[in-house]
């Protein structure tokens, strides 16, 4: 670790207090408001289906709903793929057992990709609809735009990827500050994300030990004369955290982008370094530059990144 560098930056007088302000200034959620529903990605589904369910308005409320819902698929067929989605289901093919009472129930599938019905497909589309609920939806509830809707569908569907975005919440967190930070310092860096450092060697021409070729990194810099700057982001909440398997990870990280002449950068938080001052010690000690969100919040990732491409701040 630089540790003249943060003790100047936080004024500081000795390591123990580095440590101290790193475990005092810990946060228990790296949740920003993007992090709920990503709004953009439900417009843009929303959108890619819009004919179609302007098509399916038709059926709201329809009188005659049997051959109207065969009419439709049989002149529109594009209609077709946004069935499973009036499901919250994205799959075209779709299995369902007849009936769980009888233990020689058949099990059917219906596909939903756009093509011509059979006079017996059509029959089974009807029985899926009455099965699924779907016809009683159209007739019944107060639903007044298909579309609406779907959009609200899709809001359903995008809270089961806030399992992923968990994961990538630090990184959401991180890449607007890494990016404004560039943009305002006007730093000579290109920066890649979710890239493995085989991408280096495939795009920059960069030599990349074979051990690194197929990692992947967080965030790459790449510099305006081959400098290469890799940042990792993580959070632990405390459950299943080793700490020090954690520290040692990243110390191994490091030493293998020495090794290529890479430098690195590791950005981490959350409430499973409470306590583990030892560990906080051990990763301020053996790593260059590890910072948990007030670091970074506060300007240090700045200084860091401008002292590595050379430029004064």
């Amino acid at each position: 670790m630089y540790s003249s560098l943060y003790l100047d930056f936080f004024k500081l007088e000795s390591f123990d207090a580095i440590v101290d302000i790193f475990h005092d200034t810990l946060i228990d959620t790296n949740r920003g408001y993007q992090f709920f529903v990503d709004w953009q990605k439900v417009k843009q589904n929303v959108e890619k289906y819009r004919v179609e369910l302007h098509i399916l308005n038709s059926l709201i409320r329809c009188p005659d709903f049997d051959s109207t819902l065969c009419y439709l698929v049989t002149n529109y067929p594009e209609v077709l793929p946004v069935i499973p989605l009036l499901l919250a289901v994205r799959d075209l093919q779709i299995k369902v057992v007849k009936d769980f009472m009888d233990a020689d129930s058949d099990t059917v599938t219906y596909d939903f990709r756009k093509r011509k019905l059979s006079q017996k497909e059509l029959e089974e589309l009807i029985i899926f609809f009455e099965r699924t609920g779907l016809k009683d939806f159209f007739q019944n509830f107060s639903c007044q735009s298909i579309q609406d809707y779907i959009a609200g569908v899709e809001v359903g569907l995008d809270t089961h990827a806030r399992k992923n975005r968990s994961g990538k919440a630090m990184e959401l967190v991180v890449d607007p500050i890494i990016q404004d930070i560039v943009k305002q310092r006007k730093l000579p860096f290109q920066i890649e994300s979710q890239k493995y450092f085989r991408y280096l060697s495939d795009h920059y021409g960069i030599s990349v030990s074979s051990s690194l070729l197929n990692r992947k990194a967080d965030f790459l810099f790449i510099g305006d004369k081959g400098e290469i700057i890799n940042i990792e982001v993580n959070f632990f909440s405390g459950t299943g955290s080793k700490p020090q398997e954690i520290v040692d990870s990243y110390i191994n990280r490091q030493n293998e982008l020495h090794g290529n002449g890479f430098d690195f950068i590791w950005i981490t938080d959350g409430l499973g370094w409470k306590g583990q001052k030892n560990q906080i010690r051990k990763g301020l000690e053996m790593i260059d530059y590890p910072l948990n969100l007030h670091f970074v919040r506060k300007g240090l990732l700045e200084r860091i990144l401008c002292q590595i491409s050379s430029t004064s701040i």
